[in-house]
């Protein structure tokens, strides 16, 4: 057996955290530098490596927290946040919203929408959303590399969100974000339609999102167009948001945050194959989605 102590994963967790490698990372980079040529995982591998990322993960808590899985989201139940981590999946595998959602059983969520379909609904549509984002830009990410920047900086700020809203007890600093994953994807989908990402610098309407949702309209029709024309003349001025609070209740802020999740998803539907949106809403059940109501 590979002598190692808790001192050896302190070490190796600076060392890792100088490097910038990803806190879900560490433990199995962990367990291959302190192995060598003895780690061995899977069947008839090496029950050391499982020992020492289970040592990692009791140090550093976060490990298990922070696994992005495919990707980040939320959904919410009222003014109740979840945050979604949507599998990374082989194969045709059915998604279920409970378990993305991270429940222990179908009950549990169901007791978390207070047993209403509507809310149940709305839960559907949110991994729908985050499973279309992910997918649609695992399509198109090779296609156009300043689109694919625009697009991993609205996943960036949404990641944000789901990791915000959840817990804040303040949501004010949460519209920053929240405006600008509807303003970075669809100045990617627009990029990705040809317009020059400079030309954004030009004039005032590079922070306009009602012109920006118009033009990505104007480019590529979508059914979702006329419910981002509401949820964009919802936004409050962000700009302004940076120095005085919005004024918004909490559960406005939250169906914000989830109609810019919704606004994500369609700027690459637009584009991709991945609509598993449009399922649900053909479906019987959850059906038509449902205005935001913000």
């Amino acid at each position: 057996m590979t002598p190692w102590t808790l001192d050896d994963l302190r070490r190796l967790d600076l060392k890792y955290a100088e490097q910038g490698t990803h806190v879900h990372q560490r433990p199995f980079r962990a367990a291959m530098e302190l192995l060598g040529s003895n780690f061995v995982i899977g069947a008839g591998g090496n029950p050391e490596a499982k020992r020492i990322m289970d040592a990692y993960a009791a140090m550093v808590p976060e490990v298990n927290a922070s696994w992005p899985g495919a990707g980040i989201g939320f959904a919410a139940s009222v003014d109740q946040v979840r945050k979604l981590t949507f599998p990374v999946v082989f194969g045709h595998v059915s998604i279920q919203p409970w378990q993305v959602a991270g429940f222990s059983s179908i009950e549990e969520w169901w007791a978390w929408c207070r047993q209403d379909q509507a809310i149940a609904g709305a839960v559907a549509f949110a991994v729908a959303d985050l499973h279309d984002f992910t997918n649609g830009m695992n399509e198109v990410e090779q296609e156009n590399p300043a689109a694919t920047t625009l697009w991993h900086m609205a996943r960036s700020n949404l990641e944000d969100v789901a990791n915000t809203l959840p817990t804040t007890f303040s949501h004010d600093s949460v519209i920053q974000p929240i405006c600008m994953v509807a303003e970075l994807s669809m100045k990617a989908a627009l990029v990705r339609g040809g317009a020059d990402p400079d030309s954004f610098r030009k004039g005032k309407d590079g922070h306009n999102l009602s012109s920006l949702a118009r033009r990505m309209a104007d480019g590529r029709p979508h059914r979702d167009d006329q419910r981002i024309q509401a949820i964009v003349g919802a936004l409050p001025p962000y700009v302004e948001s940076r120095y005085k609070p919005a004024g918004l209740k909490r559960l406005q802020v939250v169906k914000l945050a989830l109609g810019v999740q919704f606004i994500a998803a369609s700027s690459l539907r637009r584009m991709a194959s991945a609509d598993l949106a449009f399922q649900m809403e053909t479906d019987e059940w959850p059906g038509p989605r449902q205005p935001f109501l913000i």
